[in-house]
């Protein structure tokens, strides 16, 4: 099945890790939506990114072919460990429309119908520098629009703490 990666899981290496058999089929857009950071995440210790709705605006990323066993892998990561609309789940898994503009195989672009998994608002919270570094990375593996990528890089992060001084 596809699966449609725009955060943290653009990075190939942690897309290995989540998913080893895991597939890239091309890039991908989806258009009329914008990257938020509703939900905080101690993994990361900052905010993590999730889909909005916003007309004029474009998610980039990457199609990836996951296996059954695979998305229910990257649903255990994701936080989606119950049914639909279960308040539990800190991501929701979702069907959506993409626009594959770059496939891989050289076939002709096209929409296409893609997983993706959009965040429960839990804490909205600006990204650390350590998670926006690994987006920006999968953005540039896969050689996403550089003025995506650009804006990627400009987005504000959560200032880092001051180590305690002894």
């Amino acid at each position: 099945m596809l699966y449609f990666g725009f955060g943290s899981n653009l990075d190939p290496d942690l897309m290995r890790q989540r998913c080893p058999g895991n597939r890239v089929v091309g890039v991908a857009v989806l258009r009329d939506h914008k990257l938020i950071f509703p939900r905080f995440s101690k993994r990361w210790n900052g905010g993590v990114a999730s889909l909005q709705l916003s007309h004029g605006n474009d998610v980039w990323g990457v199609l990836y072919e996951l296996s059954d066993e695979e998305i229910h892998g990257l649903d255990q990561c994701e936080g989606f460990t119950h049914p639909v609309g279960d308040a539990n789940n800190r991501y929701e898994r979702e069907s959506i429309w993409v626009d594959f503009v770059r496939p891989a195989d050289g076939s002709v672009p096209r929409r296409v119908r893609a997983w993706t998994y959009r965040a429960r608002e839990a804490n909205p919270s600006l990204p650390s520098r350590r998670y926006l570094d690994t987006v920006v990375k999968g953005a540039r593996a896969h050689r996403l629009p550089d003025d995506y990528v650009t804006m990627l890089t400009r987005l504000p992060v959560l200032s880092e703490e001051p180590e305690p001084q002894s």
